[in-house]
């Protein structure tokens, strides 16, 4: 089973701190996922003069970065391409079909106006892969996210990956929902009473971001909720600053000529100010479910269920005990631990009927020691 099986990893040979390897073996670790490395050499570099030295020297870098991971256990590929960053990273991402492309800020790169690297800000206008870009001073794996949202189906995406990620890594979360107020919109001249159609403009928008999170699935998730009022940009990097935030999630749709050239005007803003590390997701999730259709084994069924639990694929675990079921019908460990999960997400009756077959099979035991024994280690 994979939830995250390709993540392109670009590194820089030149620049010792590559900090957001760190942040790859972990997410690598945690998902069984394939590491692909890639670093890209400038067109000059494959002048014979100097291109066997180049080369080795290169190879050499890219090989020991990548032992260094396969010692934790991480399978690793290394790419060495010339050419231009961008355009080397977007081609392999699409070839090797990655699920993530997981980029460091360089900041020896960033232009003096920004603060975000050239290429990472490139890759986050124009990949339809979600791109996670590690701010180098940050922390290497988040303790606090935010996830902004604005009810578009953009920001729907962005929340579910971050929900996922955030449940994985037992990482506190934060909603926020901004809401600019009318007189900040328009001029005074017209003739708006603001102050009552700011009080309606809240009341409506509260409903309509209850209703929202209603869409989802917090079930061991420590998150908060909150709406802020003001201009967006300022009000979201103001909080990112106030509550030491390490990841911040937001979603672009990327689909429209306008929308590839500027993501939109408050997005743009934060993307340039970096104040976190951030992931941007367009069109494809980071956790893709693939799941091999050829195990028949009851014990790796019951590891792909508890694996789906531990990320919020709930029904997909459900399918995974049943199959173990359907292998032997009597396995108490999956119908207690569909019994459990059904508790879990709030369906109680179907908890209760796992919860009497497993009462049903245990009376069926002749010896009321084996009975004794079962139900210890099972808690029941």
């Amino acid at each position: 089973m994979k939830l995250l099986e390709k993540i392109l990893v670009p590194v820089n040979l030149n620049n010792q701190n590559n900090s957001h390897l760190d942040t790859a073996a972990r997410l690598a670790k945690k998902f069984n996922s394939e590491l692909i490395l890639i670093a890209v050499l400038p067109e000059d570099a494959k002048k014979e003069s100097i291109k066997l030295m180049i080369t080795r020297h290169s190879e050499s870098s890219l090989s020991e970065i990548a032992a260094g991971l396969e010692r934790k256990n991480i399978k690793t590929y290394t790419r060495l391409l010339y050419g231009s960053s961008f355009d080397k990273i977007m081609s392999t991402a699409e070839n090797e079909n990655v699920n993530l492309i997981l980029i460091s800020n360089n900041i020896e790169h960033t232009n003096n106006k920004y603060n975000i690297d050239v290429v990472a800000e490139k890759l986050i206008r124009k990949s339809q892969k979600p791109v996670w870009v590690v701010k180098e001073d940050g922390n290497y794996f988040p303790q606090k996210i935010v996830c902004t949202v604005d009810y578009s189906d953009a920001s729907e995406r962005a929340l579910n990956n971050a929900i996922k990620i955030a449940r994985t890594f037992k990482s506190d979360l934060h909603i926020i929902n901004v809401l600019e107020p009318m007189d900040m919109r328009y001029s005074p001249r017209y003739k708006i009473d603001f102050e009552n159609e700011n009080q309606r403009i809240e009341i409506e928008n509260e409903k309509r971001f209850n209703e929202f999170l209603k869409k989802f699935n917090f079930t061991d998730i420590d998150f908060q909720t909150q709406i802020l009022k003001g201009m967006p940009d300022k009000e979201i990097l103001g909080f990112i600053a106030q509550n030491k935030i390490d990841l911040l999630f937001m979603g672009a749709t990327g689909k429209t000529f306008m929308q590839r050239i500027l993501l939109g005007s408050v997005t743009e803003i934060i993307v340039r100010e970096l104040p976190s590390s951030m992931v941007i997701t367009k069109t494809e999730n980071i956790l893709n479910l693939k799941i091999d259709a050829d195990i028949s084994e009851i014990e790796k069924h019951m590891t792909n269920a508890e694996k789906l639990v531990e990320t919020g694929f709930y029904k997909e675990a459900i399918e995974q005990y049943k199959i173990a079921l359907q292998i032997n019908d009597l396995h108490i460990p999956a119908l207690n631990s569909l019994a459990r999960l059904y508790d879990k997400i709030g369906e109680k009756e179907s908890a209760e009927l796992f919860y009497k077959k497993i009462d049903e099979i245990l009376r069926r035991l002749w010896d009321r020691k084996i009975e004794l024994e079962i139900r210890k280690s099972l808690k029941l």
